[in-house]
Formats: structure tokens, C-alpha cells, sequence
């Protein structure tokens, strides 16, 4: 319209023609807005492929994406396979450590078990019956109310004796009322030995008994040297140690048998009377009461003793309280050892503690010839009951005791007398009472032939039961 107006044509006269203005507007407007449309699609085509958004990343991005993500899970998986290795680490810790608080717990209930199940028969008449004895058909147990009181149990080659620990053998033993018994067959200072304290006396005991059962702990076997083997004798019992009371006469220390009631069926009086007389020619100061309530047989300690040694504390400590595990020969360690009576002239000898000590100087070298030496010399200070000699709460004392006539481990405990007399059981006159390993200090009353139990203080005292005593204690029980 501007150009025709400029051109002077009337303008007017284009627009007459209405039909056809109609129809170029009709065709051009369309295919313009259509032309528009299509360059915006096609130019946002172009603009999408050659600038893609991030929601569709190209093939790179893809690639990066996809190894980061592997890697990421690579490292997921390190991570969780080191935790996984840390965490079994963990568990199994834990597992091994509570499989040894279960063994510890369980070792801890067989001690209690063993300690405080059966220390219910400490103070009692009765020890546990003999289906808990682990050395059946024996038990041996500190006498009760005697004060004998047990601080330890271990090896002989040990030293902690001034200590609580202890090598029980597990289970079924007991410091109070079951010790383990030796038979004669352990390795060597592999024998176990009990230390023990009284009111007068602190020391060691070892006790030794043919053909017992063999301790869990004792390193038993029948390849060890028996300390049996060639011998006659069946049982040996050693004690060393101290003295606590100063001034105690030596005469006035006792050992034997001593027994809370009355024996059960003895032999007639007149077989008893005739067995004591010539028991008494072995044993001059024999004291013997059967047919009493408390029943007695007892001879002075230092003249029963098979082997007696004195020797000078070489412990460091002044305490009486602690024992020196100087062998009282000076040289073995070990109260396994075989004893010998020292000789006559030696300071270890008893008889150096008696006034005429010189009258033995020239006594026999043999073994049985000192020992017999002291037996009769010390028979005599017993007889003539001297204050003099003491014993010294500075020195250590060793007594050794063994006898063959004993039969501990038949069906009953009996005392063999061989062909043609045999074995005689002794539970019923013993009236199911146990054998006893005692010493004590008899205070002497000169208005008195013997005196009662109740007026005796303790050295040591240790039941020996057998099987064969315990029904006949249970039903007087």
C-alpha cells in the first residue's frame, strides 16, 4: 500500500478489489506464521543437537560417569570387605575370648566345686563320701579342730611355699578335706607336697604311699624310679620346718595314734596286754590305753622317728613364719630325697643337743646304728621327763617316718602280719575312726600317767581315711 500511495496510485483503489486482498491475506499470513513456526523448531533442533543438556549426557560423559561409578563401587566394596574382614576379626575375638572366660569360669566352678562343695565337711566328724575321693579307696584331709591349718600345695622342686597359690590336681581336691596322696612313682620334684602351720609348728609335709592311685598332676609312670622298688616299707611320711614357741622340751613331744572314741571289737584284753609288752620292748615309752574313751597310742617324737636331722635356717628372713627349702643335708633341695641320719658327731644330729653329747661321739657310722643311738637316748631323757634339751625356733627340724606293716590299699585297711598270722582288718576295732599323722607338744603332769587329748597343742595333724572306715564312722554318725 506504501509503495502504490508513493507511486501515486490511490491506494484506495488496490483495496476496492476486496476479494482479492482477502485471498493474499488469506495464503501469506498462514504460510508466514507457519514459516515462523517451523524456523523456531528447527532452530531449537539445531540449538538441542549441537548444545545437548545434561539430562542427556554424550558418550564420554557416559564413560566418565559409568568408571567413576565403578570405581566408587570398587571402593564401596573395599570398604565393606575390610569391614567385613575387621568385623570377623572382631567376632573372632570375641569368641576366643569368651571360649577363655568359659574355660576360665569353668576351671573356676571345678575349683569352687572342689573347694567349697566339699569344704562343707571341714569341721566335720565325716569327710566327703567316697565317690568325691579322686584317690579312692584313700583320703587324706587335715585332722579337724586340731588348728592344722594348709597354705599351700605344689611341687617339691617349687618354692612358693610362703604363698596361697596352689598345684592342686583338679578336680575333686581340697586344701580343707582332701590332699593328694604320693605314690612313690613321680618324676622327680614333680612329688607334691603340702605346707601347713599350726599354733607351734610352721613346715612341709610329703607324704608317700605304695600302689595308691596316681595324682592327676604328680607326673606318675611306670617309667620313673619307684622309691618303692626294693623296699618293704608301704608308707613314708616327712616333715621339716620350725618351731614357733620358743622353750618347748623336746621330751615332751609325742607322735602315735590318738582317737576321739572308743576303739570297736578288740582282740580279749589278755591277746592286747601280751601285744603291747612286746611291742614295748621296740618302744620302751609306749603309752597304750584301748579300753579308755579316748583311746591311745603314743611314743615320744624324737625317739620314733626313723630319721631325725637338725639343720640351721639358711633363710634370709627372721621370721619363724618362713621355712628355708635347704635340704637339712646341705645337698639336695628336695624333700623327695632319701634321708640319712647324720652322723653322731655332726651338728645335724640330735644328740649334739644333749649334755653328754660327747658319750656318742664314737658311735657307728652305719645308718641304723645312729639312728638307734639317738632312739635310746632320747628314750631316756623321755623316761626322766627333762625340760632339756628345746627346740630352737632358729633351726629347721626333719622327721622322717615309714612303716611296712600297714596295708592301705586292700578292700579294708588291715596290718599284714605275714605267714602264718596274715592280714587283720582294722575298721571295726578302730570303730570306722581314720589312721592319723600327728605330733604334739604333751604338756607332762607329774601327778598323771598320761594326759587327755584336750591338754595336747597340736604340731601337725593329718586324717588318712580308707574306704573300708567310712560306713562304719557314717552309721555311728
Amino acid at each position: 500500500k506504501k509503495m502504490l500511495s508513493s507511486n501515486g496510485t490511490d491506494g484506495q483503489d488496490m483495496y476496492n478489489s476486496n476479494g482479492l486482498m482477502q485471498t493474499m491475506e488469506l495464503i501469506w499470513l498462514p504460510f508466514l506464521l507457519s514459516s515462523i513456526v517451523l524456523y523456531s523448531v528447527c532452530s531449537f533442533a539445531i540449538k538441542q543437537l549441537q548444545s545437548p543438556p545434561s539430562s542427556y549426557p554424550s558418550s564420554k560423559q557416559q564413560h566418565a560417569e559409568q568408571d567413576k561409578k565403578v570405581s566408587k563401587s570398587d571402593t564401596q566394596r573395599e570398604i565393606n570387605a575390610s569391614l567385613v574382614e575387621e568385623e570377623s576379626e572382631n567376632i573372632q575375638e570375641r569368641c576366643n575370648k569368651d571360649a577363655d572366660t568359659k574355660i576360665k569360669h569353668k576351671n573356676e566352678k571345678v575349683v569352687s566345686s572342689s573347694s567349697t562343695e566339699c569344704c562343707e565337711f571341714r569341721h566335720g566328724v565325716l569327710p566327703p563320701p567316697p565317690d568325691l575321693w579322686p584317690q579312692r579307696p584313700l583320703l587324706l584331709r587335715p585332722t579337724p579342730n586340731t588348728s592344722t591349718r594348709v597354705r599351700s600345695v605344689r611341687y617339691a622342686s617349687q618354692t612358693n611355699h610362703n604363698t596361697h597359690k596352689s598345684s592342686l590336681p583338679e578336680p575333686g581336691y581340697c586344701m580343707s578335706c582332701n590332699l593328694p596322696i604320693n605314690n612313690g612313682t613321680e618324676e622327680q620334684g614333680k612329688t607334691l607336697v603340702v605346707d601347713f602351720e599350726t599354733n607351734l609348728f610352721v613346715g612341709t609335709a610329703m607324704l608317700r604311699i605304695r600302689d595308691t592311685k596316681p595324682l592327676p598332676l604328680g607326673g606318675c609312670s611306670s617309667g620313673n624310679k619307684d622309691y618303692f622298688e626294693g623296699k618293704k616299707r608301704t608308707f613314708q611320711a616327712v616333715v621339716r620346718g620350725k618351731f614357733l614357741a620358743p622353750g618347748i622340751p623336746m621330751s615332751e613331744c609325742i607322735t602315735g595314734q590318738v582317737f576321739n572314741k572308743p576303739a570297736g571289737s578288740l582282740p580279749p584284753r589278755i591277746v592286747l596286754t601280751g601285744a603291747v609288752k612286746i611291742i614295748s620292748h621296740l618302744a620302751p615309752q609306749l603309752q597304750a590305753e584301748f579300753h579308755s574313751d579316748s583311746p591311745r597310742f603314743l611314743s615320744p617324737l624324737v625317739s620314733t622317728a626313723q630319721t631325725a636331722i637338725v639343720s640351721a635356717s639358711s633363710s634370709s628372713s627372721s621370721s619363724p613364719n618362713v621355712v628355708s627349702t635347704a635340704n637339712c643335708q646341705g645337698t639336695d633341695d628336695s624333700i623327695e630325697t632319701t634321708f640319712v641320719e647324720p652322723p653322731t658327731s655332726s651338728s645335724k644330729s640330735f644328740l649334739q643337743a644333749l649334755s653328754d653329747a660327747s658319750d656318742y661321739d664314737k658311735s657307728p657310722e652305719a645308718h641304723a646304728s645312729r639312728a638307734k643311738a639317738r632312739k635310746k637316748a632320747f628314750d631316756k631323757s623321755y623316761a626322766k621327763k627333762n625340760k632339756e634339751p628345746t627346740f630352737d625356733t632358729c633351726k629347721e627340724y626333719t622327721f622322717e617316718f615309714y612303716q611296712h606293716l600297714l596295708d592301705f590299699n586292700a578292700d579294708t585297711l588291715s596290718i599284714d602280719f605275714g605267714r602264718p598270722v596274715g592280714k587283720i582288718g582294722l575298721a571295726k576295732m578302730l570303730n570306722g575312726q581314720p589312721i592319723k599323722f600327728m605330733a604334739a607338744h604333751q604338756k607332762v603332769d607329774k601327778g598323771k600317767k598320761s594326759n587327755n587329748c584336750d591338754e595336747m597343742d597340736w604340731l601337725w595333724s593329718f586324717d588318712i581315711w580308707h574306704e573300708s572306715l567310712y560306713g562304719i564312722a557314717a552309721d555311728a554318725q
